[in-house]
């Protein structure tokens, strides 16, 4: 059990430094990938590594998109609690949850790392 856990501690630690050599094409577009995906660039190779394709972050219009859908679920449920019997509570709260669900696999969709092929 203590030898598993001193193993994964070894595994996390981050001792082995790698360097190489990239004309300045390649190192403008790692700075660009990184900065769109706003990762450092360590980070940026360390998820490449694990087989992740680093995804940039969606723009402002992206944002007030799900604040909207947000907002939408929230009257939702304010209206749910107004309700005059528990069964129109719980269809209205119901339609509510729907609404998160949906923002919830739209962020899944833009904002996580895509697996690569290997």
């Amino acid at each position: 059990m203590i030898e598993d856990r001193r193993s994964n501690i070894g595994a996390m630690r981050r001792d082995i430094k790698k360097s190489f050599w990239v004309n300045a094409e390649e190192d403008l577009m790692i700075k660009k990938k990184a900065a769109a995906a706003c990762l450092s660039e360590a980070e940026f190779f360390r998820q490449l590594a694990k087989g992740y394709n680093p995804v940039a972050r969606p723009d402002e219009r992206f944002w007030q998109a799900m604040d909207i859908i947000r907002e939408l679920a929230d009257k939702i449920d304010r209206v749910a609690m107004k309700a005059d019997n528990s069964v129109d509570m719980i269809a209205v709260m119901s339609e509510a949850k729907k609404w998160r669900m949906l923002q919830n696999a739209i962020e899944k969709e833009f904002l996580r790392p895509k697996r690569g092929d290997g």
